[in-house]
């Protein structure tokens, strides 16, 4: 049961990583495709908030399933410095759309930005466990 309770930040940063997967590719998707087909930055922006959610979703279940308390530490670093550039991601590092009310200004920058900070603020709670855990 301690086991469990020490993970359960890095349970609760595996359901945001989850969440950050499935809601960048549903309800909060960047702009779609134009009419000669190619794609605007803030389809790129969403790809790689994406991917940095899977990244998110791998540390936090690598964290839940290791034993070592430091490693796991570790991981949480990891997915703090993974939830940062995932807030810059979408206006600071690639550029969206220029009109203020398309889907990806209106959506995707807030909802990401939402979703980076819970990440971060579950990181952080679980790398600040596993440091001040004692080993038995």
């Amino acid at each position: 049961m301690k086991r469990l309770k020490t993970g359960m930040a890095e349970i609760i940063l595996l359901v945001i990583g989850l969440a950050i997967i499935i809601g960048s590719l549903t309800f909060f998707s960047a702009c779609g495709a134009k009419e000669d087909g190619s794609f605007m930055n803030c389809h790129w922006a969403q790809v790689i908030i994406t991917s940095l959610g899977a990244l998110i979703s791998a540390e936090a279940l690598a964290a839940v399933i290791v034993p070592n308390r430091m490693f796991r530490a570790g991981l949480d670093l990891a997915a703090c410095l993974t939830s940062i550039i995932i807030a810059l991601v979408p206006g600071t590092l690639i550029s969206l759309c220029m009109m203020p009310d398309m889907h990806c200004r209106t959506v995707t920058q807030p909802v990401a930005l939402l979703f980076a900070s819970a990440a971060f603020v579950a990181a952080v709670t679980g790398l600040i466990l596993n440091i001040r855990r004692k080993e038995k």
